[in-house]
């Protein structure tokens, strides 16, 4: 007869995305995730897989986290004050994290996309989902007359996704608002009339 578990597997799950979100995939040993998860590799194997199905997990809890902060795209008012109060909010997240982790699809991106095909599957769908999101906003304040209507809304959301990630990225090491605040100036800059 099967053993019980005697653990959460959320909970575990979250213990091993923030365990790869601070190492990296590579930096993290099978003992690592045992050890920060509080579990034994047998449950490790027999209720995730091996560490890259782990892994995929992690990264599927951190996306879908991530994507529900989406929402506040989606709100009505504004779409100028939407948007800049949306990247500010991201800033402020980047420059609150004491660890300077970065953010775990963009170090993911970086770490693992070029020869991992899951992996660049899973952030190439997030990417899209945000600029879809943020497309639809910038459509809408041009629409409303309060963005301007020079670009395309796709194109000016690719650009805001970039910048987003360079922000990110800025911020591992060199995680000061004299540094990130101007990126998303510069940025709002390109839709202000």
């Amino acid at each position: 007869m099967p053993r019980a578990k005697c653990f959460d597997r959320e909970e575990a799950l979250q213990k091993a995305m923030k365990a790869f979100w601070a190492r990296g995939y590579e930096a993290t040993s099978v003992q690592d995730l045992v050890d920060s998860m509080g579990i034994n590799r047998g449950s490790l194997y027999d209720t995730f897989g091996d560490k890259h199905q782990l892994f995929l997990a992690a990264l599927d809890q951190y996306t879908k986290k991530s994507l529900s902060r989406g929402s506040a795209l989606k709100q009505e008012g504004n779409a100028l004050e939407i948007l800049t109060d949306y990247l500010y909010a991201f800033m402020y997240r980047t420059l609150e994290d004491p660890e300077k982790r970065g953010c775990f699809i963009t170090n993911t991106t970086v770490e693992r996309s070029s020869y991992d095909p899951e992996c660049a599957k899973v952030v190439g769908e997030y990417y899209g989902k945000v600029e879809q999101d943020i497309a639809e906003l910038i459509a809408r304040g041009q629409r409303d007359g309060n963005i301007v209507n020079n670009r395309d809304a796709a194109d000016l959301a690719s650009f805001f996704v970039g910048v987003m990630q360079g922000v990110r990225v800025m911020g591992k090491c060199r995680p000061e608002e004299k540094t990130l605040r101007p990126m998303v100036e510069v940025a709002l800059s390109a839709i202000k009339g």
